[in-house]
């Protein structure tokens, strides 16, 4: 007899549990993701900035333990929900012209989403982004560079003061992280490496956003001004960036504004998939599938589809309004997985019940902000925030790698930074 087919759309937080978990004694599992790990993105400044290697904020989808799962470098171009068709463009230079259809029984919606912009022209080619480990790589590439090129004879001070300008776009908590990671980097390292250079080196945040951490506790959002502030972080808020060119941001307050490394910050936008879905979507803010308790997908009518689950930052349940984060995508799979291999063995099913974590930033210099039921600031915050970093990575090898790298960076420095 053969087994149903689950078709996995996405590697994320929510598609990787899915992958290495559902029982493939009881289900055929093809993945199907432009990416073929999964990308720890809360570690992927802290990779960015030398605190351990790049391949330890990521993991990949396939396994030695698991080779019955398929895994499929492409993108999901659209589904026929009807036929139970996805119809995919693989993500290779051999084959990017090509198109090809995947059958399934069931379906798991995970795309994530894309890179939000605003349509800003000039960001997509010229800014920094966080999303993958590449865009790390890319982070930490740059930041040598614009130290390089500071230090090359015949550089005025004021060109100096210009190619050591990082600018920040948001101000939520993976922009105040990046902000926080580059600081530690310069203070910490680099300045010691570079002393010619020492007091010419500047990081200013943009938000359009009046207030900086703004899914924090007002409180805590104005002590991490305050602490930002401290480090000489510039802050600029309620700032609309016009355009974006290779050495210059324009914004409507201030006009130009130059800068030698670009981070962009500022949040998710609703991944192309959902486009031509016909199914039941949010009407306000970024476009979400929307789901039962059960994460089944919901037709326009509300009723839901059979076999048919939206997982991650691309979906909603409705009644509810869950964040765009890590914890509740991984929640998600978690729990359908369960019920999946639970389903299988003829169990009953379960609703999802969204369990609320702590929320934390990392201010830089040993300080962050944890709000949730109680409120920690200071130096206590970091190390809950430095320790969670470990709870992200599934596995024990990563962590025990992290850990150790942290000790050699304690001791001899970063790799890009050797006392």
């Amino acid at each position: 007899m053969s087994k149903p087919t689950v078709a996995v759309i996405g590697s994320g937080w929510a598609g990787f549990v899915l992958s290495q978990e559902l029982n493939v004694e009881e289900y055929d599992v093809i993945i199907i993701s432009p990416i073929r790990t999964i990308q720890y993105t809360p570690l992927l400044a802290s990779a960015a900035c030398g605190l351990f290697d790049f391949r330890l904020a990521e993991e990949p989808v396939r396994r030695r333990s698991r080779p019955s799962v398929q895994y499929h470098k492409a993108v999901a171009q659209s589904i026929d929900l009807e036929k139970r068709i996805i119809k995919c463009k693989p993500s290779v230079s051999e084959l990017k012209n090509e198109e090809y259809d995947v059958s399934y029984d069931k379906i798991v919606i995970a795309p994530g989403c894309d890179i939000q912009t605003f349509g800003t022209p000039g960001a997509l080619e010229h800014a920094l982004f966080l999303k993958t480990t590449n865009d790390a790589r890319l982070i930490q590439q740059r930041m040598l560079e614009i130290l390089d090129a500071a230090s090359l004879p015949g550089v005025t001070e004021q060109q100096q003061r210009d190619i050591l300008t990082i600018r920040v776009v948001g101000g939520g908590a993976i922009g105040i992280e990046a902000t926080a990671e580059l600081y530690d980097l310069w203070d910490q390292e680099m300045r010691f490496l570079n002393p010619h250079l020492d007091g010419k080196l500047s990081i200013v945040i943009h938000d359009v956003a009046p207030t900086i951490l703004s899914t924090f506790d007002d409180k805590l959002g104005d002590y991490a001004t305050k602490s930002l502030k401290k480090k000489k972080v510039e802050l600029k808020t309620s700032s609309h960036i016009e355009k974006v060119e290779q050495d210059a941001i324009y914004t409507k307050e201030d006009g130009r504004l130059s800068y030698g490394m670009l981070v962009w910050a500022t949040g998710n936008k609703a991944n192309s998939l959902l486009d031509n879905l016909d199914v039941k979507k949010t009407e306000k803010g970024m476009p979400r599938i929307l789901t039962d308790k059960h994460l089944r997908v919901l037709r326009p009518d509300g009723t839901p589809i059979e076999g048919t689950y939206a997982l991650g930052d691309a979906a909603d349940i409705e009644g509810y309004s869950l964040p765009t984060l890590a914890e509740a995508a991984l929640q998600k799979g978690e729990y359908l997985t369960r019920e999946l291999n639970n389903e299988a063995r003829g169990a009953a099913a379960k609703v999802f019940e969204y369990k609320q974590k702590a929320t934390t930033a990392y201010l830089g210099k040993h300080d962050g902000v944890i709000g949730g039921k109680q409120d920690w600031t200071g130096e206590g915050a970091w190390l809950a925030w430095r320790s969670g970093n470990l709870s992200w990575t599934r596995s024990w090898r990563r962590k025990i790698m992290i850990s150790i790298s942290w000790i050699f960076v304690w001791w001899g420095g970063r790799d890009i930074a050797r006392r």
